[in-house]
């Protein structure tokens, strides 16, 4: 086992998706701001219009091409670049594993980069990520997760390069467990499509490992009914309009944070949407 070269052979294909820091920006600042989201809405405008640059998905969709936009500025990254890893699963909007990956270790959620395990080959091939997360001093690990396990194969990759897929889809089961906010309402294709891709027994009889996992599924369960909620009070108001949609967006910002960060992105940018179409089908006074 290396772990230095299974480090070095990621930071090899992270590069291609550098986050460009000094041009984060946040959605809500470029919303709430007449100028920035006009020049947004401009964007979106060309970017529906390329034929080349972006996937067949977003072509033509000015609203699905805003949404890129949003989140690529926030994480600080070229949109066309985000676009480009995009997929539509079950009718939603899924990012690749590939540009989560480069979003956690770029934004300031861990210190340094994620280092890698592999142990096995072929079927028995097993991968571990760890990682120190930000504030901490120590690696954090996660669960080793067998090859086998995984249903889930969108890429081609799965057959060339496996250990580098592996890679992949344990940083992203790890930001899920110890940074939830660094990816908070973005998920990947094999997320949207509902499969499970963690193993289905604990290794090696870790009982505490199993106890932990378990509080976290219900934490998570609780989390989301949550979510639902806020995601349905959000709807009634964006129906009312934008000026409605946001009052009601500020208030819950006002009372609990957290709240905004756990709604997300990518639903705020589709209640936005729904609330400009609800004002653009109003009369005229």
């Amino acid at each position: 086992m290396n772990t230095a070269t299974a480090t070095q052979e990621h930071q090899t294909e992270d590069q291609q998706l550098q986050v460009i820091q000094s041009d984060k920006a946040s959605s809500l600042a470029l919303i709430t701001n007449d100028e920035n989201m006009r020049r947004v809405t401009e964007m979106a405008e060309a970017m529906a219009g390329s034929k080349v640059t972006i996937p067949k998905h977003l072509q033509g969709s000015k609203g699905d091409c805003m949404a890129v936009i949003l989140q690529a500025m926030n994480w600080g990254m070229n949109p066309f670049a985000v676009a480009q890893k995009t997929h539509i699963v079950n009718g939603a909007l899924g990012y690749e594993a590939q540009l989560v990956n480069a979003v956690i270790q770029s934004n300031g959620h861990i210190t340094g980069r994620f280092h890698y395990e592999h142990k096995g080959e072929g079927a028995m091939l097993e991968t571990r990520v760890g990682a120190i997360p930000k504030g901490e001093s120590e690696i954090v690990w996660s669960e080793w997760l067998k090859s086998s396990d995984v249903t889930t194969r969108n890429s081609p990759l799965w057959k060339t390069n496996p250990k580098q897929q592996m890679g992949y889809l344990q940083v992203k089961n790890w930001a899920r467990a110890y940074c939830p906010g660094a990816i908070l309402g973005v998920y990947t294709p094999d997320e949207l499509q509902e499969i499970d891709i963690t193993p289905r027994r604990p290794q090696g009889g870790d009982q505490l490992a199993t106890a932990a996992k378990e509080k976290r599924v219900v934490i998570d369960q609780a989390q989301e009914e949550h979510r639902n909620q806020l995601c349905a009070t959000l709807l009634l108001f964006a129906e009312q309009g934008v000026e409605s949609f946001l009052a009601k967006w500020k208030d819950i910002g006002k009372s609990n944070k957290q709240d905004i960060y756990l709604v997300g992105e990518p639903e705020y940018n589709r209640l936005l949407l729904i609330a400009q179409t609800v004002d653009a089908g109003k009369p005229t006074e």
